[in-house]
């Protein structure tokens, strides 16, 4: 059935009014704005009994009479009497403007109605049968609009709440819903909670509490530094650590929203010698990756990058910073780098991504805390993506040589620690500064600076006692409580203290100009921040002069206080919050859409991604049978999943991935494009180690890839869980067919970059049988398919080739020879991978360096080389690799005699494999670990490590 445009309840067929509240049934109605209200329902007890007991006449003059007290109490009170509905008012607070004590206003005039009731029945003489009300009130958001009529009208489930309320109101009674009871708990005095019968709600069912009494209530702002001295002092020893030491000291500030995370960076920052950068990371549009944002904010506020630089000039001013802050050896390589973030890669791919990112920031940090200390302040930490947080991490962890004076601040919710529970921990130098709440005492004394001591104590203990010790909470609400530049007296009237933050910002928001008010509500839907040709694109109108009054109005700010740079963004992000929910969802939708085409325009299209999909779960919430716009934002997130994966940032794509089938519909409806972000979601869990997950999508993509007949779905699904089916579940039989058919796919779409990596892997399955000569053939083939500018899989051939030459199960009649050719071709893979930068594959390439050099007997040589890949493989978080080259450098120590460092590396590798649930590495290094204990001369000891070699070898592949 079609609901009520107003009520939500359910319409006959038919019907030209709804028969709950009473509004007429037409074309749907415009939505202007989104704002929170409070509906009162009052009606007389009885009136159809008192229109028995009287004549007509008379019952129209009483009921006539009783509309007009109840509307003059509702005008008293800055309430709206939209209709009347038989012997009933509905009546909405919080039009057309929005106050802080709305939903208070709304629970004194069902008082005040009750009264004037009861009065009005004793001057009528209806002493017998007295005239009664029963009243419901209930507060929430509401889509606001012209009605038919012209009039202003509010429709919503607030609507329909205050009307359950009010029917289940006793007689005398005023019933309050759970938000209304929210928003004046330290107001009103309330009654037992209980539970109204209420179709279409949770249960069927609706709290109600009914209203006692009113208690008394009070007052306003400044921004003082309150009662964080303590804190302060951590941070400035930490920066002295730091300075003396020479080592970073990671410090995580952690708190709620408002409790002073980023008031107590800028107190930190102020008492900083001038000498002392600071170093901010923000999130800005106009870089090339959401994922590291925060450091290209940095990256191009030292080099004194604009928008729309070109390539070339955006290169050179990297080239100059890298040349005045880091050795002239490594200048080249950090430009190189730091280039990644502004989209300047100059390879088709770079599956080394992150880890050059990365390395490249670190780098530079270096550079500039390496004699003098350097200050970092990562905001809303919280938010931010995992490679840009182990970026993070890694700065706050001691350098391997050389200094890095630098105090990294991560201000952040303590959200994060339920995501990373282990936050910190890696680095040696790490503190956690949680904020708890302030004191009573200093909430109070924070609330009579805030308000310049013009409220009394009584005034200000209450604003402490409500805001809880939220040092954002009490600035903002006494701040609303004092007129702006009026000379208010303690005789001058105020507002009532605010219930609620929310109510409070959605209160200020509603006293701006209209066309500011108009303004902000559109520039809240950008992300961070905007500059004014980005804010013309949603709203051709906006002019300096209104950025100027928003920011004296202290609703925008600079991006960067220091320095006038053309960007804003809304003050905080409680202010942002609430006016983005007051923009109605279709116009959310619209700008959404404005800023993503935007985005795309300008290359940013994983920041398009993100807003058409906003855009979409507006348009859903509007009309699930709509398509449009959902369509468009999977495509986007699709596409920004493939660009994550391609650079390894293998948890960012598996976001992006999830985020495209939420959008994507019933499953059964699901194609090419839902296939493709499984087996996307797949690999990219494949190379975090994931092997249980991964193994589990990549099942579900090859069905889907099946039935929509899409041979890259199946290339890419059944070559991973080929690999898996040998190193995880140890079936070569298995990975074998898995391989073929997924190499059949990868012919039949005739893709050379999908061939290749296909037999890559494919090749593995007759080494792992012993047949070398098959294995030669395959990756032999998978060289020559290679493209030329596929860098990545031609270094991987090469080193399967290198790989397939040694090893003790190889009978070679020249042995010399062998390894002979085997270093030939690990040395051409190491130059190819030197020459394309990846660092995964540089550590793979010296992993079977150091290999061949212990072949050859050269232990010593080969030292370096496993030291070198496992600080690679570190860094990348490589788990199965670390653990391969950590147990190959315990042979090599083994042979060099250094026992005790082989039995540490060898155990470390069985403990990686058992994490992983791998079944490659644990027979061999059970049997390396069972030598070292051979030439320690206990035997019973060799021989039960011999065992469980022998017992993980027949758990291996076959």
């Amino acid at each position: 059935m079609t609901p009520c445009q107003v009520c939500g309840e359910p319409l006959p067929e038919g019907a030209s009014f709804c028969p709950n509240c009473g509004s007429p049934v037409g074309s749907p109605l415009g939505t202007e704005e989104r704002k929170m209200v409070t509906v009162l329902f009052a009606d007389l007890v009885d009136s159809t009994g008192l229109a028995q007991r009287l004549d007509p006449e008379r019952a129209r003059e009483i009921l006539g009479l009783f509309f007009e007290a109840a509307s003059e109490e509702l005008l008293a009170l800055r309430g709206r009497a939209e209709k009347f509905i038989g012997d009933a008012v509905m009546a909405v607070f919080g039009l057309p403007t929005v106050h802080e004590d709305d939903a208070l206003r709304a629970v004194r005039a069902g008082l005040a109605i009750r009264a004037r009731t009861r009065r009005l029945s004793e001057a009528l003489g209806l002493t017998n049968e007295p005239l009664d009300v029963h009243v419901g009130v209930e507060s929430g958001e509401a889509a606001t609009g012209l009605g038919p009529a012209g009039q202003l009208l509010v429709t919503g489930p607030v609507v329909n709440a205050a009307a359950r309320l009010q029917a289940a109101a006793g007689p005398g009674e005023v019933l309050a819903g759970e938000t209304t009871v929210a928003l004046t708990t330290n107001a009103v005095s309330y009654g037992d909670r209980r539970q109204a019968t209420a179709k279409g709600f949770d249960g069927d069912t609706i709290a109600g509490f009914p209203v006692q009494t009113l208690t008394p209530r009070s007052a306003r702002r400044t921004i003082p530094f309150v009662g964080r001295s303590s804190e302060l002092a951590i941070l400035r020893e930490s920066l002295h650590r730091a300075t003396s030491t020479g080592h970073p000291v990671l410090v995580s500030v952690l708190g709620e929203p408002g409790i002073g995370k980023s008031r107590l960076a800028d107190e930190l920052v102020a008492g900083l010698d001038d000498d002392v950068p600071v170093l901010t990371g923000r999130a800005r549009p106009f870089t090339d990756t959401a994922t590291f944002a925060p450091a290209a904010t940095i990256v191009a506020e030292l080099a004194g990058l604009e928008e729309d630089e070109s390539p070339e000039k955006t290169r050179r001013r990297i080239h100059e910073l890298a040349d005045r802050t880091v050795p002239p050896g490594d200048a080249k390589r950090v430009v190189e780098r730091l280039a990644l973030l502004f989209g300047m890669a100059e390879r088709q791919t770079h599956t080394s991504f992150v880890q050059d990112v990365q390395a490249g920031f670190v780098g530079l940090v270096d550079g500039l805390a390496r004699e003098k200390p350097a200050v970092l302040v990562f905001e809303d930490a919280h938010e931010l993506r995992p490679p840009m947080l182990e970026l993070i991490e890694r700065l706050g962890s001691p350098v391997r040589s050389g200094h890095r004076r630098a105090l990294v601040l991560a201000l952040a919710r303590t959200s994060l620690l339920d995501e990373r529970p282990a936050w910190g921990t890696t680095t040696a130098n790490a503190v956690r500064l949680r904020l708890e709440p302030l004191s009573s005492d200093e909430s109070v004394d924070l609330a009579r600076q805030a308000s310049g001591r013009r409220i009394e104590d009584a005034e200000a203990i209450e604003i402490a006692e409500r805001a809880g010790g939220n040092p954002f909470f009490i600035i903002e609400t006494t701040g609303m409580l004092l007129p702006d530049g009026s000379d208010a007296g303690p005789s001058a009237a105020r507002a009532s203290l605010p219930p609620t933050v929310q109510a409070v910002v959605a209160a200020r928001l509603d006293h701006l100009e209209p066309r500011l008010r108009e303004l902000t509500r559109r520039a809240s839907s950008f992300f961070v921040s905007f500059d004014m040709h980005e804010l013309r694109t949603i709203d051709p109108e906006a002019t300096g002069d209104e950025i100027r009054q928003l920011e004296e109005a202290e609703i925008l700010v600079p991006e960067d206080d220091a320095r006038p740079v053309g960007r804003w963004r809304v003050r905080h992000a409680t202010l942002k919050e609430v006016a983005y929910a007051s923009l109605p969802k279709r116009e959310r939708a619209r700008l959404h859409q404005l800023i993503a085409d935007r985005l795309a325009e300008t290359g940013h299209r994983s920041w398009a991604a993100d807003h058409l999909e906003l855009a979409a779960i507006a348009s859903l919430d509007l009309d699930r049978d709509d398509r449009t716009v959902p369509e468009r934002a999977a495509e986007a997130l699709l596409d920004a999943g493939d660009h994550a994966r391609r650079r390894m940032e293998s948890r960012t794509a598996v976001d992006y991935y999830e985020r495209t089938l939420a959008l994507a519909g019933p499953e059964e409806r699901w194609g090419v494009r839902e296939a493709r972000a499984l087996a996307g979601i797949g690999e990219a869990r494949y190379w975090l180690g994931e092997y249980p997950a991964a193994t589990e999508v990549l099942g579900r993509a090859v069905e889907l890839g099946r039935e929509v007949d899409d041979p890259f779905t199946l290339s890419l699904a059944l070559r991973f869980l080929g690999d898996i089916a040998i190193n995880v579940e140890a079936d070569v039989d298995k990975a074998e067919k898995l391989l073929d058919e997924s190499l059949a796919a990868a012919e039949a779409m005739d893709e050379p970059w999908a061939c290749t990596r296909t037999l890559l892997f494919a090749g593995w399955v007759p080494w792992t049988r012993g047949d070398h000569e098959a294995a030669e053939m395959i990756w032999r083939r998978a060289l020559e398919v290679a493209d030329p500018e596929d860098g990545w899989a031609r270094v991987r051939a090469l080193n399967s080739l290198s790989i397939n030459r040694t090893g003790s199960d190889r009978i070679e009649p020249d042995p010399e020879g062998a390894l002979r050719e085997a270093l030939a071709l690990s040395d051409e893979a190491s130059a190819l991978a030197e020459d394309i930068g990846d660092q995964f594959s540089i550590a793979m390439t010296t992993v079977q360096r150091g290999r061949i050099l212990d072949d050859q007997g050269r232990f010593e040589e080969s030292l370096p080389c496993f030291d070198r890949a496992i600080a690679v493989f570190e860094d990348l978080g490589a788990r199965w690799e670390l653990g391969d080259a950590t147990a190959e450098r315990g042979i090599a120590k083994r042979e060099l005699g250094r026992l005790d460092e082989a039995e540490e590396d060898l155990r470390k590798a069985i403990r990686i494999s058992e994490e992983l649930g791998e079944r490659q590495l644990a027979s061999w290094t059970w049997r390396a670990l069972a030598q070292v204990s051979e030439r320690r001369g206990d035997k019973a000891e060799a021989e039960q490590r011999l065992r469980r070699s022998r017992e993980a070898e027949a758990q291996g592949p076959r």
